[in-house]
């Protein structure tokens, strides 16, 4: 794994996430980030991230609330803010939920998907979301190609809608009642 150590950051920094923090540190610690090197291939990477560290993907991309998060792992909001504190550690169980979920937040945000959180909740799934889908351990690579996919599709039908257009300030509150075509919807 290629990471840089900035002098007067307090942190290292991973050279693959360059985008996501370079705009914040470029102005307080000037350097110059040569990548030439770096491998952009990272699905032979182990991941490394503490639970913490994972719940705090899954909030940052996902912003899912506590409560939620706590339903999918099955414990109390206590413990998930105990997680984030470092003061406790998941069981293996819910560590393997935390790790599924922070990759889907890794690929949600690698797609440049927005509103990932409506995406999580859809029930796209024979009536199913992707939230219910980790929580029973049945989440697979294809539902969230599937969810991405749509998320694409959504988009594009919002620029075809003529909406995006308009001089009214955009919304996507709209996409939130579509689902995957050929789904089945079961109440």
């Amino acid at each position: 794994m290629f990471s840089t150590v900035l002098i007067g950051t307090g942190t290292v920094y991973g050279l693959s996430r360059a985008d996501s923090w370079r705009h914040h540190v470029q102005p307080r610690v000037p350097f110059v980030l040569d990548t030439a090197g770096a491998s952009a291939d990272n699905a032979d990477r182990p991941d490394v991230r503490t639970a913490a560290e994972h719940i705090e993907n899954i909030r940052n991309v996902l912003n899912p609330p506590v409560a939620d998060l706590a339903a999918v792992f099955e414990v109390s909001r206590q413990a998930v803010y105990k997680w984030l504190s470092g003061s406790s550690t998941p069981e293996d169980d819910k560590l393997g939920r935390i790790r599924e979920l922070s990759r889907v937040a890794d690929e949600f945000q690698a797609a440049g998907i927005s509103r990932a959180g409506t995406l999580l909740k859809m029930k796209a799934f024979a009536g199913r979301s992707l939230m219910d889908l980790i929580k029973s351990g049945e989440s697979r690579n294809e539902h969230v190609r599937d969810l991405v996919a749509e998320a694409r599709a959504m988009k594009d039908s919002y620029r075809g809608s003529g909406l995006a257009a308009s001089k009214s300030r955009p919304t996507s509150d709209w996409q939130s009642s579509v689902s995957i075509p050929g789904g089945s919807e079961q109440g």
